[in-house]
């Protein structure tokens, strides 16, 4: 059976502060002006991120190989590179764009409630990164991952996947408000899943138009996450619920989502139901969750199987 999952998105080298206190208090005791807000911020960090790199961490920890899709910025080479090879990660096909200083980078201000707000600079695109098909594993890529890309890019991508009958998820992410209607129509068409969050799922439905009973025509599968409240598995047979974990202690919510795309994805290898993969992916979200930042935590197969029968019977 095949193990290897192509995932296609940003390399970013994320800046992260820290809030001490609630957005929605300082909203209450301050008049915000056109958004021009100031917060003092208890504490800053310089991480390693970006969606490619984030799933393929979760991935390789779960015995899958993973191969980012990706561009670059000349410092993904300081610091970056080294630690994605000590790792066991491939770096084969993250096309480095000597043009440009910086890789993608996600700005974000966290509160203590994980309330977060981000800027998100897509980073540079290279005229040496390949389509999926190029790739030398591509016979053996059983799922890929369309992580956020600007469409015109995502679109390539898919085509191209499609021709050579890989099968794929659809993540768009924060792109998510530049796709138009075409484009996220064409997008379902091509995929076998979408996952989104709670947010980025309204965007997509306002951008196209589409109703949900018109998406899960277009796609088979749709997985929308609730944070704390949970995920929704929504396929043509109904919507399955799965609680998040409870009483999680909050390190940093960076790249919880991406921890989730990982779990799930083991779970489609590990040919589970609908319902054992968001299971699969909350504990993974869990996991990055009571962590620092988004590429420390550590784990096994068999310690997720483990937790989904302590958290879930």
């Amino acid at each position: 059976m095949k193990r290897t999952v192509l995932i296609s998105g940003s390399t970013a080298i994320d800046q992260t502060g820290f809030y001490a206190g609630d957005f929605a208090e300082y909203e209450s005791g301050y008049s915000i002006n056109a958004l021009n807000v100031s917060f003092q911020l208890r504490e800053m960090q310089t991480s390693f991120g970006g969606c490619a790199p984030n799933i393929a961490w979760g991935l390789t920890q779960l015995g899958i190989t993973a191969i980012p899709l990706s561009s670059a910025g000349r410092n993904f080479r300081d610091r970056y590179l080294d630690h994605l090879v000590a790792h066991g990660i491939d770096t084969s096909y993250i096309a480095i764009n000597d043009d440009s200083d910086n890789c993608a980078s996600c700005m974000m201000i966290n509160d203590e409630h994980g309330n977060q707000i981000i800027g998100f600079y897509p980073g540079p695109g290279s005229p040496d990164r390949k389509l999926p098909s190029e790739i030398s594993e591509i016979n053996d890529v059983a799922l890929a991952i369309l992580g956020p890309e600007m469409p015109n890019l995502a679109l390539a991508q898919a085509r191209d996947l499609s021709a050579v009958n890989v099968p794929m998820i659809f993540d768009p992410g924060q792109v998510i408000s530049e796709y138009q209607r075409a484009e996220i129509v064409e997008l379902l068409s091509l995929a076998d899943i979408l996952i989104v969050n709670d947010y980025e799922y309204s965007v997509l439905q306002k951008n196209s138009g589409l109703t949900p009973g018109k998406i899960i025509e277009l796609v088979a599968e749709v997985v929308v996450t609730h944070g704390a409240n949970g995920v929704e598995i929504i396929t043509q047979e109904g919507i399955i619920h799965v609680d998040a974990l409870p009483d999680v202690r909050i390190v940093d919510v960076t790249g919880c989502g991406d921890a989730f795309r990982a779990g799930y994805t083991c779970g489609i290898l590990e040919d589970l139901n609908p319902l054992g993969r968001g299971q699969f992916g909350c504990i993974m979200a869990m996991l990055n969750l009571t962590t620092p930042q988004t590429q420390n935590y550590k784990t096994s197969l068999s310690e997720i199987r483990s937790l989904q029968r302590k958290y879930y019977g």
